[in-house]
């Protein structure tokens, strides 16, 4: 129940916050000046034992897998950022591009739904998977069960449009249709995204 989790749990989550960034990027320009709290941070290091490594030698593994499980890995921190900005800019929708299997199309269209945005996914593949429903397989079933809108195209299609025409437009598409959509480029990897860094 609820009632029964620490204070922390219970509110951090979902939960925007002013950002501070760290005292060496306090230079740097534009400071995002909001995140919402996507994942279960920070995640713990933990040593791992590796055979035959030389003498002296130690291996310490970030465990973002254990940033939460909807969102686990890396890309929620980018996310943090990215739909912050999109809430502030007035958006009702996200639009990204990956691949099929695309970790960061997974993690936006999760992350989307929690902040009652609609997601447009363009996923590329092969040929025979844009002609042939691939059904719900890994990434694509999440995507599916959270209600992405998903566009398949080619991998062909994708070389030969490029992903930032591709998502300009679907983003004009929507923008006749009377939506506000904010576009987040493949991976979430923009000068906004490298905050996730800090």
């Amino acid at each position: 129940m609820d009632s029964e989790l620490p204070q922390e749990s219970a509110f951090s989550f979902l939960t925007k916050k002013p950002y501070q960034p760290p005292p060496w990027a306090s230079n740097l320009n534009p400071i995002p000046s909001h995140v919402y709290s996507l994942g279960h941070l920070p995640t713990p290091i933990h040593k791992w034992n590796l055979p035959n490594l030389p003498a002296n030698t130690k291996v310490w593994i970030k465990r973002d897998d254990l940033s939460g499980m909807q969102l686990s890995g890396n890309k929620i921190r980018k996310l943090e950022f990215l739909l912050a900005d999109a809430v502030a800019k007035g958006a009702d929708c996200v639009v990204t591009i990956g691949s099929i299997q695309s970790n960061h199309c997974r993690a936006t269209a999760v992350a989307a739904k929690y902040l009652n945005l609609d997601c447009y996914l363009i996923l590329h593949t092969s040929k025979v998977l844009v002609d042939k429903d691939p059904g719900l397989t890994g990434n694509l079933l999440v995507e599916r069960l959270v209600g992405a809108h998903i566009d398949l195209v080619s991998k062909e299609e994708y070389s030969n449009i490029g992903s930032v025409a591709l998502t300009d437009i679907l983003k004009e598409k929507l923008l006749k249709e009377g939506r506000r959509p904010y576009v987040i480029p493949a991976g979430g990897s923009n000068s906004l995204g490298t905050w996730k860094c800090t």
